[in-house]
């Protein structure tokens, strides 16, 4: 898993064919800034004690959160994350929320696509929702929860609000 970080990683470098072949200071420099922050990265993805586990090998939540590793390495100021909880069970989503949540915390703006509507409420500042592809609303979490659109096309009738 450490490996599959430290790839993604090595976009960053400039390390070339020459400097790996001919093992440059370069090349050993970057190698070993690659490994430090794929282990940083490891460490804030709460995926540490699997470090040296093959993808294969992991839970799916771990492999969601590797994923978001993949895009967190980089170091980016904006995260695009399309249904990071698809799949996973209800406890294993409060485990991604929150890896979310320290996202944001450390300054990334997240940019969430996601149908667990629990989740979106507990984690946006603003929401749009599409329905058939079209915008229906867009607001706050409070908005979004008490508009009639939503409402009818989410939830199929004014019972719900």
């Amino acid at each position: 898993m450490l490996d599959n970080l430290i790839v993604g990683y090595r976009l960053k470098t400039k390390t070339g064919l020459w400097d790996a072949i001919l093992r440059t200071s370069r090349a050993r420099r970057e190698e070993k800034e690659s490994e430090e922050k794929a282990r940083a990265v490891l460490d804030f993805i709460g995926l540490t004690p699997m470090a040296g586990e093959p993808v294969a090998n992991i839970p799916q939540e771990a492999g969601k959160r590797l994923a978001i590793g993949l895009g967190l390495i980089s170091e980016p100021r904006l995260l695009l994350l399309d249904e990071p909880a698809a799949g996973v069970n209800h406890d294993e989503t409060k485990g991604l929320s929150e890896l979310i949540k320290k996202i944001q915390s450390a300054g990334v703006t997240v940019c969430l696509i996601e149908h667990k509507m629990q989740m979106v409420m507990s984690l946006a500042d603003r929401i749009m929702v599409l329905n058939h592809g079209s915008k229906i609303a867009e607001g706050t979490p409070e908005e979004i929860r008490n508009n009639q659109q939503v409402i009818e096309a989410y939830l199929g009738g004014t019972d719900y609000a």
